[in-house]
């Protein structure tokens, strides 16, 4: 259908984070490492003394600077696959400096609408990414974006984006700030009937921040993050006592966040390799019970798999999850609950209302390798573009995958100049 003049795209995805200026250097060796106690591979914020960095880079090394913050880079990257501008909002705070323009220009033009909360105490945020060989140790200073509170999105302007989003996503990061904004969402999520995503982002939010996750978590329908993220998680926050505690835990996706877990420690493995797919052995718990899923119960296991990566569209499973039919039998809408864990080139792991899987990731040459800056946002921007065209789960996390390794042969996450072809290859 043909948009009218003065008409905009249908908001697909509404994204909140911390926007950065990312400023990438290229470095030859590990002087700089050295000099501000700095991680070769890792991410952290800066402390005082290392905010000199900063300006010492700018001043000594060629830099390049990007749109860069979690949440942002899924973003652009979101509409450089979706190959289709504005349907995308990107909500977070910058200042009002030189910085913050560019930052809104770089953002603009990758087509993502902003709605940025403009600060006036404090600068734009920025990060440092140092780049060595095939590592990255990623510096930042968030600055402005530390500032994002209820009041300044539920307002008149944005209520209406709020009500025709399809997804609402949080990056990690976000709740070490804003986390009352992050609880207002997942609940609006919740109340509305929007599928929340959220992104763990890193290993410092679950250490730092585990009261938070632990209130938030059961109010996800769909939560990525690394496997040495989810490993943190389960140091940081007890999730099997969350789902004890839940009047509700069947209809959550805590019991599917413990369902990874127990992979990650081990105490469940998975096995039926065939065709990409790997259902999880069920014979043994962390207790050494079996575990029955009561709600697959005399299931073959193979065809629920098949029914739900063929159901999966515009964040709800038909079959399963049709408000519509649901309410006519008197029943409450469910959405889908969907746990993903990628582990960089091994297999990633998921886990679709109750049932485990991998899935393999294919090869690439390490020459092609560039910077792999960005790759987790990469996966989330691409999984959810295929996701919001109705494409089955399987394809979702193939977009996803196809997408992190694009970017992984740029320079910082910059969108590639040729089109993305994943989605128009379908």
């Amino acid at each position: 259908m043909a948009l009218q003049n003065g008409e905009r795209p249908h908001t697909l995805l509404l994204a909140f984070g911390n926007p950065l200026l990312d400023i990438t250097a290229v470095v030859k060796d590990k002087t700089l490492h050295e000099k501000f106690h700095l991680p070769v591979d890792g991410q952290l914020e800066v402390n005082e003394k290392q905010r000199a960095l900063f300006s010492l880079v700018t001043r000594q090394y060629p830099v390049e600077y990007t749109a860069g913050g979690c949440a942002l880079n899924s973003s652009r990257v979101f509409c450089w696959v979706l190959g289709e501008p504005n349907r995308v909002v990107f909500v977070g705070g910058i200042g009002k400096d030189d910085e913050a323009k560019r930052l809104s220009s770089i953002t603009q033009s990758s087509g993502v609408i902003t709605r940025f909360v403009e600060v006036d105490a404090q600068p734009t945020g920025s990060c440092v990414a140092l780049v060595l060989g095939s590592c990255r140790c990623l510096c930042a200073d968030i600055g402005a974006a530390s500032i994002c509170e209820p009041e300044h999105v539920f307002t008149p302007s944005l209520l209406p984006v709020l009500e025709e989003s399809e997804f609402i996503y949080v990056e990690g990061y976000f709740i070490t700030h804003s986390f009352n904004t992050a609880m207002q969402l997942a609940r609006y999520a919740h109340t509305h009937q929007k599928t929340f995503i959220f992104n763990l982002c890193g290993s410092y939010v679950c250490e730092n921040h585990p009261n938070e996750l632990a209130e938030l978590l059961p109010y996800i329908d769909i939560l990525f993050g690394f496997s040495e993220e989810y490993k943190t998680l389960d140091r940081f926050v007890d999730v099997e006592k969350i789902s004890t505690q839940l009047s509700d835990a069947a209809n959550s996706i805590i019991p599917d966040i413990c369902q990874a877990l127990r992979v990650l420690r081990g105490s469940k493995k998975v096995k039926n390799k065939d065709n990409n797919r790997v259902v999880c052995d069920d014979n043994s718990d962390d207790n050494g019970s079996s575990d029955s899923y009561e709600h697959f119960s005399g299931v073959n296991p193979n065809e629920v798999i098949d029914n739900l990566c063929n159901g999966i569209t515009n964040g709800k499973i038909n079959e399963y999850c049709d408000s519509s039919s649901n309410a006519a039998n008197g029943e409450e809408y469910q959405k889908p609950r969907l746990v993903v864990v990628t582990n960089g080139p091994s297999p990633l792991l998921y886990i679709l209302n109750g049932t485990v899987q991998e899935r393999q990731v294919p090869s690439i040459s390490a020459k092609k390798i560039v910077d792999t800056t960005g790759a987790g946002d990469s996966f989330v921007g691409g999984f959810l573009a295929a996701l919001s065209r109705g494409l089955p789960l399987d394809q979702c996390l193939d977009c996803g995958i196809w997408t992190a390794q694009q970017l992984l042969q740029q320079k910082g996450c910059t969108l590639p100049t040729y089109p993305a072809t994943f989605l128009s290859e379908d």
